[in-house]
């Protein structure tokens, strides 16, 4: 099933998502990968969220691809901006006409908290300080995702994540924008989060106001 899920962000957004359940042959017949991936799972990841790019936007050709220095990847000559993303299950592709744009797909596992002190600011830890044990895990899903999303629409090295990103609000919905600041070497950038939730995932796409 190719779209598992799509939306209009705005009149030059967009973003789709595969649900994953087809075996690397059937993704090998339609695209190839530059380099080969010996881990099955990534292989299968890699090459799903290139066809997903191919058929969101039929028109571009994945031989022009390259990779940045922040490991963002790059069409040469195309005249729109992409970011894509992946996880167990799924894989994600945002598009703008118009300007940066990034995305981010977790899955909203008790892992994740963990690792929350390294991206978490004081401001987003009282933010779901009173919140339920499986509501907090969701929300703290949501920052991570928000804060990746963030870190690939800035396209800049160097980032604390737990400083020079700051989300706003909670995603308190399963579908809506939240604000976010971008704060890094003197810049101070407005950002909106577009997410939604589904069953066991959470997905962010950041964008400029």
């Amino acid at each position: 099933m190719p779209f598992f899920y799509q939306q209009n962000i705005n009149e030059t957004r967009q973003l789709a998502i595969w649900s994953i359940t087809e075996p690397v042959s059937f993704f090998e017949r339609e695209v190839k990968l530059a380099a080969e991936i010996q881990n099955e799972e990534r292989k299968l990841q890699h090459l799903a969220v290139r066809l997903l790019l191919k058929l969101v936007m039929p028109e571009t050709d994945l031989n022009n691809m390259v990779m940045a220095d922040n490991g963002k990847p790059y069409l040469l000559g195309v005249p729109f901006h992409f970011s894509f993303s992946h996880c167990k299950g799924y894989a994600a592709v945002a598009v703008s006409d118009t300007d940066p744009i990034g995305i981010d797909i977790e899955i909203i596992h008790p892992r994740i908290m963990k690792v929350a002190n390294k991206f978490l600011n004081e401001e987003e830890r009282q933010m779901t300080a009173t919140l339920s044990d499986s509501d907090q895990l969701k929300q703290t899903a949501f920052f991570w995702a928000a804060k990746e999303a963030m870190y690939k629409q800035h396209e800049q090295l160097g980032i604390d994540f737990a400083n020079d990103f700051k989300v706003l609000a909670i995603a308190s919905e399963n579908r809506g924008v939240v604000d976010a600041q971008i704060l890094h070497k003197g810049i101070d950038k407005k950002v909106q989060l577009d997410y939604h939730f589904g069953d066991d995932y959470v997905c962010v796409s950041c964008f400029t106001t």
